[in-house]
């Protein structure tokens, strides 16, 4: 299995609630983030479990039609299952059920390879060994430890338990990524800013914050400091679900285009606020629709970044 982008972690059937409404989907944030890395034009693949009553022509159809590679697809066991509840941005989980571990044996059987990886576990299906196995087949390495944190309590209710990415990532990870409800449960510090930028004393050269869960603006820290990346706005909401694992997608697959963590913060922005006027990441845009969409928010609203990167956005 050979891609540009490899974006692990489970499938998973969602059942959605949120102020405009109800959705059944299959979903994950494997779904999510191959999805969208292949509208911005990145060759992608995914790496995940679910079980057989997801039919790929069916269940992951606009992967299909997105030209995602879904041979590391694994039909074993049963398909994880969350509820979600949105109130705003705010976001209760229920999880419903557990699906399988991907282990290290099976990324050597699938021969992945890959220049990017982004592994976003939903509840703890990503070992330290199976991590530490796709590690050394890719070049680029983030990991957004949102499963990490997850414990499943009574009644399936998820709840948030600290969890130390110098010990669970062993400084494997390139590029941390995160939110701003999970950020406290990941690091120590001084605010947001001081959290995140603690987050590079775990051997990570970036931790970006995205703009899931209401934060007013995304945060970047890299070289030892940290910066404010502006929050494009939707022209809608519609349900909020998947903004931050297309965050994530968006901003890896162009740093690895551009090399440069600011635009590629920006950049995230942008497509993540199509994420917002949809159900699920059918609103996913190509790179052009993001770039064009991004240069009118900066000349708007932020002349000295639109100035900076004036000619990226004219040439998309």
């Amino acid at each position: 299995m050979r891609v540009t982008f490899l974006a692990v972690g489970n499938i998973s059937i969602d059942l959605i609630h949120t102020e405009a409404g109800f959705a059944e989907r299959v979903a994950g944030s494997s779904f999510y983030a191959a999805l969208a890395a292949s509208r911005l034009g990145v060759r992608s693949g995914v790496l995940a479990k679910c079980g057989p009553e997801v039919k790929p022509e069916r269940d992951l159809k606009p992967l299909l039609e997105a030209k995602v590679d879904l041979s590391g697809l694994i039909r074993s066991g049963s398909t994880s299952s969350y509820e979600l509840f949105y109130r705003g941005e705010d976001r209760t989980l229920r999880l419903r059920r557990v699906g399988e571990a991907i282990t290290r044996e099976e990324v050597e059987r699938l021969g992945v390879s890959c220049e990017a990886a982004l592994l976003s576990p939903i509840y703890r299906e990503i070992p330290k060994e199976t991590l530490l196995e796709i590690r050394r087949r890719c070049r680029l390495l983030a990991v957004d430890p949102q499963g990490y944190i997850r414990r499943r309590i009574k009644g399936g209710w998820i709840r948030f338990t600290r969890w130390n990415p110098s010990r669970g990532l062993e400084g494997a990870a390139d590029i941390i990524v995160t939110s701003k409800p999970e950020l406290p449960y990941l690091a120590s510090g001084r605010g947001d800013e001081g959290k995140l930028k603690s987050l590079l004393d775990s051997g990570a050269e970036i931790a970006f914050m995205t703009r899931e869960g209401g934060a007013e603006a995304a945060l970047l820290a890299f070289d030892g400091k940290v910066f404010r990346i502006p929050v494009v706005p939707p022209e809608r909401v519609v349900d909020p679900g998947g903004a931050g694992d297309v965050s994530a997608a968006a901003f890896v697959s162009e740093f690895l285009r551009t090399g440069d963590p600011i635009w590629s913060a920006i950049f995230a922005s942008s497509v993540a606020s199509f994420i917002y006027e949809a159900f699920g990441a059918e609103g996913a845009p190509t790179r052009r629709m993001a770039i064009d969409r991004l240069r009118v928010f900066l000349m708007r609203s932020h002349p000295d970044l639109y100035r900076e990167y004036r000619t990226r956005l004219e040439e998309g």
